[in-house]
């Protein structure tokens, strides 16, 4: 299907590596000359694989296939100008410290256990260069270990709000759901959405993948961000065999939640960190999981209804006129995950947002408007969206269940100022269902890496994409600060 390169899961060396279709699945394929063949699960299945690249918008404003200097990547990260993609997620690690030891988990290597947890002033110090890129990212995620540990977090996230980003804690909960006031406080702080690790509404499952029975703080963290108005999004962790068959329902639950639950994102199992060797590789054996939702949630949602990421770059160019501070676009491949927009009906069906307008017609006007949206008027950009969104629309679809002007004035408001509240009360009834794929040292693929949008950033002020830090640079990276502490300074 296609050629890239990878790297060999046991020296990391970089291969040449066949993309290829073998008995309906995506393969990857490489062959290191000391540790031998190696073959993985590339992606989602051959039809899903070749539907997305049908809306790979950005491949058309950026033609860079070769690589200035070959030898640089994956080594050489920071991003260079051979990385095709501005920072959207900048990712801190606040700490290495944990409450739960989960088998499963991506940042922790067993053998190379570290003490890496970067103060207080070196944080803000990270968010405050992350503030002067340009374009600046519009979010921060702050991971771990557990962040919830860090006793200082509230302060931590007011800095970042201060500096005007959205702020994402990821996090297993517990603490929020044992700690009187915690929430109140993260709130008061700036605090907008919580990852929550939620695999499955199954206890049994949660002894297995984390080690104790989680559901019961699970439960108990929605409703208290449900109080605080702290949005959610809901992270199931993955794996074949095991809660695979828990999709639909973790989708039904986010749609009987979708007052204060904003999405539900997917993450199929990562071999790294402690699963790098984990007994459930050998039960992972293909990534189907658009057709998994459409089988789970009874054909309610299609395959085809779920989009990559990429199909959001020519909204975002068009966007951009109207903002004062332009978002980066969101560049990454379409085989790094599959999104969409699903709106609750009043009857608690899930109608996908490309069943009320039709995602080919309008993104293809406004795909066609954002090669020369820079020579457009203001006037003659609204204009043009309102007449796609005419030609777009199932007229009796949005009539019955939102309101034909209630729609556009939304859909003009979210193009002109692009925030949840801009979608008024919609925003109650709608929730961002996605599956995002992280690459392992099996699967990984550096033309994926080359696009990523989601980068850590270290306290000397590296930006390093996703998966290329937790397969190359994590161990190296926490040994060094744990063995001696880096200081750094920014001028604001």
């Amino acid at each position: 299907m296609k050629k890239t390169e990878s790297i060999c899961p046991e020296c990391l060396k970089k291969l040449d590596t066949k993309i290829v279709e073998k008995n309906d699945k995506v393969m990857l394929n490489k062959k290191c000359g000391e540790h031998g063949t190696f073959t993985a699960t590339h992606w989602q299945s051959p039809k899903i694989y070749e539907f997305v690249e049908k809306f790979d918008f950005f491949k058309h404003f950026n033609n860079k296939t070769k690589l200035d200097d070959p030898n640089n990547c994956p080594y050489a990260c920071g991003l260079c100008n051979d990385h095709l993609s501005k920072t959207v997620i900048a990712v801190i690690d606040l700490t290495k410290r944990c409450d739960l030891f989960c088998p499963i988990c991506f940042a922790s290597f067993p053998q190379h256990e570290s003490n890496y947890e970067p103060s207080k002033q070196e944080i803000f110090e990270m968010l405050k260069f992350l503030s002067q890129l340009d374009p600046k990212p519009p979010a921060v995620l702050f991971s771990g270990g557990e962040p919830l540990l860090r006793d200082d977090l509230d302060e931590i996230i007011r800095f970042a709000d201060q500096l005007g980003f959205l702020t994402i804690l990821a996090t297993n909960g517990i603490r929020m759901a044992r700690q009187k006031g915690l929430a109140a406080k993260l709130k008061k702080s700036g605090l907008n959405i919580v990852y929550l690790q939620f695999d499955s509404l199954d206890n049994g499952i949660y002894e297995k993948l984390r080690g104790e029975k989680l559901l019961e703080e699970k439960l108990k963290v929605i409703e208290i961000c449900r109080k605080y108005d702290i949005e959610i999004i809901l992270v199931p962790t993955l794996i074949r065999g095991v809660n695979d068959n828990h999709v639909g329902s973790i989708i039904r639950f986010a749609a009987e939640n979708s007052d204060i639950v904003r999405g539900v994102v997917f993450q199929p199992i990562a071999f790294t960190g402690r699963a790098t060797d984990n007994p459930f590789l050998n039960e992972w054996t293909d990534n189907t999981f658009a057709e998994e939702v459409e089988t789970q949630t009874c054909g309610e949602i299609k395959a085809e209804d779920l989009f990559p990421l990429s199909i959001m770059t020519p909204p975002i160019m068009v966007m951009r006129r109207f903002m004062k501070k332009p978002w980066p676009l969101f560049s990454c491949s379409p085989h790094c995950g599959i999104v969409n927009w699903v709106y609750v009906s009043k009857d608690g069906h899930l109608i996908p947002l490309n069943k009320l307008l039709n995602f080919e017609k309008f993104f293809g006007v406004l795909f066609k408007l954002s090669e020369f949206v820079e020579s457009k008027g203001k006037s003659q950009i609204l204009l043009t969206l309102f007449f796609a969104a005419l030609k777009s629309l199932n007229w009796n679809l949005v009539q019955r269940e939102i309101g034909i002007i209630n729609f556009f004035k939304t859909v003009l408001r979210v193009h002109v100022s692009p925030t949840y509240r801009s979608l008024g009360n919609l925003r109650r009834r709608i929730f961002l269902l996605g599956c995002m794929a992280f690459m392992d040292r099996y699967n990984f693929d550096i033309n994926r890496v080359r696009r990523c949008v989601i980068h850590y950033v270290t306290p000397d002020f590296r930006i390093i994409p996703f998966c290329a830090y937790n397969n190359i640079y994590r161990t190296q990276i926490e040994a060094e600060y744990a063995k001696k502490p880096i200081k750094v300074s920014v001028k604001r």
